[in-house]
């Protein structure tokens, strides 16, 4: 099979749950002996090659016209600023009418090229945030499968948040107009064809991680991790309230926040006693965000809306006891109880009081990381999962 991914965010570069999780995809296919390109349309101030290989997996970048080495620096006040400036002024958006057709023209180009005979595309597109009005996504010459990774439609439903209408109509008309639906959750499933008022079929293809080598150390006792993005949807600044409670109990415990986002802004929530014990080291590769995790007691993801996050299922194999969002599709994962625990993002009394049950229960804490590590591995090995992917597409394109 030769097999065309759409990814606007394919590694190395910023990238998220979407990004990782095609890269993994994608080279366990080529492991399996099928083709595989991956294609995207990509930010002004992406950087990177245009094209390179990843492990037998052939990744090309198309350029918006107005990309340029200027933008790169999109965490700077000064590129924030021309970004959003450009947005409300609609100049990005022309930019984007403009270079659509040549994306397309380059993805189908690449069909004919490497002989595709499917294609998987994510319900989120990058561009579209960029938009004020409708700018539809290109209809492509083979069978197109659209992946829920969960789309701006999912996201600002779930945080009951009003989706402006044109982000509406682009989203509904990507699913309408795709061969084949699949989710990575059967929450995101249901939740997104309701919100966007679809009425075809979604197989759930769940996502899965490669099962990493833990390194062996030493747990680090009273120690409390949480990693991912900061900011309101992961349910950081809930978390931040939740560790006065939590330090006010156990003075000695430490938090560890890893990831980007305002550390002022998430800080400001903590008392100054609490404010001693977060350390915030930001975004750390991934062999030090593996070992991070190993050394924890406890990993934290508080989340409003996910659709099937990475970041808990890392911190499971590592060994480590997870408290996850009871909302959407933490009870997916999570068996409560038995190998993690689930919270209420909102009930920081709720979410305290688990954490500080861990940290006080060696044995039910340890009994928990076992379990989630064992479920880990027998069911979210991204190696075992590739084959359900396989069949999926089999019976897709014959």
């Amino acid at each position: 099979m030769n097999i065309l991914y759409l990814c606007d965010e394919y590694p190395p570069g910023r990238h998220g749950g979407i990004g990782t999780m095609v890269q993994s995809v994608a080279r366990e296919m080529v492991l399996q002996g099928h083709k595989v390109v991956v294609a995207g349309f990509y930010d002004w101030g992406y950087g990177g090659q245009d094209s390179f290989e990843d492990e037998g997996v052939k990744v090309y970048r198309f350029r918006r016209g107005l990309s340029s080495a200027r933008f790169i620096k999109q965490d700077s006040l000064p590129v924030r600023a021309v970004y959003k400036l450009f947005k409300m002024s609609g100049i990005w958006q022309k930019d984007i009418e403009r270079s659509l057709p040549g994306y397309k023209a380059f993805i189908e180009e690449l069909i004919r090229e490497h002989h595709i005979d499917l294609i998987e595309m994510p319900d989120y597109n990058d561009y579209m945030r960029f938009c004020n009005s409708y700018v539809p996504f290109p209809k492509l010459s083979k069978p197109v499968v659209v992946k829920m990774h969960g789309c701006m439609t999912y996201i600002m439903k779930e945080n009951k948040q009003e989706v402006p209408r044109h982000i509406w109509q682009m989203e509904h008309d990507v699913l309408e107009q795709a061969t084949a639906l699949c989710s990575v959750s059967q929450y995101n499933a249901a939740k997104t064809v309701e919100y966007l008022e679809c009425k075809k079929e979604v197989t759930v293809l769940y996502n899965g991680i490669h099962i990493p080598n833990v390194p062996v150390v030493e747990k680090e006792r009273g120690t409390v991790i949480f990693t991912g993005t900061m900011n309101e949807n992961k349910g950081i600044y809930q978390l931040m309230k939740a560790w006065n409670l939590v330090n006010a109990t156990i003075p000695g415990a430490k938090l560890v926040i890893c990831g980007k986002g305002p550390v002022e802004k998430v800080s400001a929530l903590l008392t100054p006693s609490a404010k001693k014990t977060v350390h915030f080291p930001g975004h750390i590769g991934k062999s030090d965000l593996y070992e991070a995790l190993a050394k924890a007691n406890v990993a934290i993801f508080p989340s409003y809306a996910e659709s099937f996050a990475l970041a808990p299922m890392e911190a499971m194999a590592c060994g480590t006891a997870v408290i996850y969002t009871r909302r959407c599709s933490g009870p997916e994962l999570i068996n409560e109880d038995i190998d993690g625990l689930l919270t209420e993002p909102d009930d920081i009394n709720d979410m305290s009081r688990k954490i500080i049950y861990l940290l006080k229960d060696a044995t039910a804490c340890a009994e928990m990381a076992k379990q989630g590590q064992v479920k880990i591995t027998a069911r979210y090995d991204i190696k075992a999962l590739i084959k359900r992917y396989i069949e999926y597409y089999n019976h897709l394109y014959r």
